[in-house]
């Protein structure tokens, strides 16, 4: 994943770990590799459900 996202091991050890939070940018490749949606990557998918908002699951 660090590779991917073209950062150190350390760095990415880091977002993991929550001492480090990605760049906005660093937040749309993390969703485009894992194939998900920034909400769901900031466990606001369920928010959105809860306000009508839906959207296609695969």
């Amino acid at each position: 994943m660090a590779d991917s996202l073209q950062t150190g091991i350390r760095n990415y050890r880091k977002y993991e770990s929550g001492d480090a939070k990605p760049t906005i940018e660093g937040l749309v490749k993390i969703s485009d590799i894992l194939d998900v949606s920034i909400d769901y990557l900031l466990c606001r998918d369920n928010w959105l459900k809860a306000h009508g908002v839906f959207f296609d699951e695969f």
